[in-house]
């Protein structure tokens, strides 16, 4: 029973992260930022906005007293790349990519998950880093 409840959450989430992706490449970031705010409302019970405005310190307690599922988490990190893609080298996306990178660390750290396209996507944020901050 628990487990097609984790498989049904999972296939929202997907079907969110999805549509998201299909509005990113349409380029119709209207359409992308209603989803994005309306999928973190019903998921997450949290605005883009205030989301988005959180410092890294306060976005790493809310984390941690709302203890989301690793599939929650991914999403998550997957929603601020897509959101931030492609990066701009400003105070807001450096915070949102410090954001990403946390909620990498803690996939890996407490739920001992990884995988190979959230590897690349560290990279690629690593390479940013470098190319526009060191």
């Amino acid at each position: 029973m628990q487990k097609d409840y984790i498989l049904r959450e999972i296939e929202k989430i997907v079907y969110s992260i999805t549509r998201l992706a299909g509005f990113k490449n349409a380029i119709n970031p209207e359409a992308f930022i209603q989803h994005a705010d309306q999928m973190l409302q019903d998921e997450y019970d949290l605005k883009l906005n205030d989301l988005l405005k959180l410092s890294i310190e306060n976005f790493d307690i809310l984390l941690d007293e709302r203890n989301y599922s690793p599939e929650k988490l991914d999403a998550l990190a997957q929603l601020l790349y897509m959101y931030y893609e492609p990066f701009a080298a400003n105070d807001e996306t450096l915070t949102a990519l410090q954001k990403i990178i946390s909620i990498f660390n803690l996939l890996e750290k407490k739920h001992n998950r990884t995988s190979f396209e959230n590897i690349n996507k560290r990279n690629a944020i690593y390479q940013f880093l470098q190319n526009n901050y060191e």
